[in-house]
């Protein structure tokens, strides 16, 4: 993402949650309606680093090292050995087609006992899987190679860049190191082979403004320390890849995505990352904390408490647009009671237990009809779209005019 973690499809759920609320809650003029107003702060799950809060602090002054520090409680900075990564682009596909600005070659197993196929440069291949497991290399209608099970494409010399598209290779679809093309349930898994310094510098700017290098260069360089802790702390390598190249991981964009203000914060941190106990931490981030973070207990309840992602005071974050909300969502009875899925229209949403920051951790909805359904408040955002899980719920009865115009905003 080019802004901080904010969840651009959670806000188009929750406007299309809106719509239909808003059309449910139609009624005679002189009627009126029960409005939920969902008032909040924050955007993001509220663990680790706070990015926002991140620049407001090296706008303040503060070092890399401080920033750090503050956001993850007792941990270590230290240097670790480079590796490579794998970062699964695309799974299975029929084909995609490839190309490299310079010469390339294809390097795997054929059924003429060849391994190195040379290719030239600026000429794009369809590689095609076989139903058989086996993978076909095509120029054009010509058969170039047929390989025996996964292709590594490379483009040689140092630096070199190999592009891919789904018709055709694509300015943003270029990356550094190979592509590796892996045979899986008749179709192909596309996987990008490249070093941990390369792939962080693709995702860095994905993952924070490359323009607050501009005044904030601080920020970016804990950024980057916190991308490269998250990465190893998070891989879980499996038959074919280590990391997924969206926000089930990061988000990885590939040379398309470098930034020279970026890449000076990777190449300033080469190699560090943080420690706890002696161990890589998972250095949790965010967009914006509404003043305070959270500890990642009460937010993830399968996780045990972290003593380095603990709750921390953070009243930088306030220079975010979304330090408080400034469009509250607001919700008919029934819109409410559909998108919770509680069976029926709202009366009452009440909160159980909030957190420290204070989030909420359980509250309790019930209906019309007096059911009950207690859910947690990540259950509550996702279902609604929300930024976060620091919310209030302000319950307005409204003429029904009134209560449409609201929910439709």
């Amino acid at each position: 993402m080019i802004r901080p973690r904010h969840v651009g499809a959670a806000l188009a759920a929750a406007a299309a949650l809106a719509g239909a609320a808003a059309t449910a809650g139609a009624q005679d003029p002189g009627q009126t309606a029960t409005v939920f107003t969902f008032e909040g702060r924050g955007w993001g799950h509220g663990i680790g680093l706070s990015q926002y809060g991140a620049r407001g602090r090296a706008l303040a002054g503060w070092s890399a090292g401080r920033i750090l520090r503050h956001y993850y409680r007792g941990t270590s900075l230290t240097k670790r050995p480079g590796r490579s990564v794998r970062i699964l682009l695309s799974s299975g596909r029929r084909s995609a087609v490839v190309s490299s600005g310079r010469p390339w070659r294809a390097v795997g197993a054929r059924t003429n006992g060849r391994r190195v196929t040379p290719l030239p440069a600026g000429v794009a291949h369809r590689l095609r899987a076989r139903r058989d497991g086996r993978l076909v290399l095509q120029r054009g209608r010509r058969t170039v190679a047929v390989f025996t099970g996964k292709v590594r494409l490379q483009a040689r010399g140092r630096g070199g860049v190999m592009a891919w598209g789904p018709r055709r290779p694509e300015s943003d679809r270029r990356y550094r190191g190979a592509l590796q093309a892996v045979p899986s349930d008749g179709g192909l898994d596309l996987v990008n082979v490249v070093g941990l310094e390369g792939y962080l510098k693709g995702v860095v700017p994905r993952e924070m403004p490359a323009s607050w290098g501009d005044d904030a260069f601080a920020a970016l360089v804990s950024q980057a320390v916190a991308a490269r802790s998250y990465a190893l702390a998070t891989m879980t390598p499996t038959a074919t890849y280590d990391v997924f190249d969206d926000d089930r991981s990061q988000v990885y964009g590939g040379v398309a995505a470098e930034d020279r203000r970026t890449s000076r914060a990777v190449d300033a941190t080469r190699g560090r990352v943080l420690t706890y106990d002696g161990e890589v931490i998972t250095a949790f981030f965010f967009s914006t904390s509404g003043g305070r973070t959270e500890d990642v207990q009460n937010v993830f309840r399968s996780s045990a408490p972290k003593p380095y992602l603990v709750s921390v005071p953070d009243p930088f974050d306030r220079l975010s647009p979304y330090h408080s909300w400034p469009d509250p969502p607001s919700f008919t009875a029934a819109g409410l009671g559909r998108a919770l899925g509680v069976g029926g229209p709202v009366a009452q949403v009440t909160v159980l237990r909030r957190g420290d920051s204070p989030r909420v951790r359980e509250a309790r909805v019930t209906t019309r009809s007096g059911g009950q359904t207690v859910m947690t408040g990540t259950e509550i955002r996702s279902a609604l779209g929300l930024r976060d899980t620091w919310f209030t719920v302000r319950e307005r009865v409204v003429p029904a005019a009134r209560a449409a115009r609201l929910v439709g905003r």
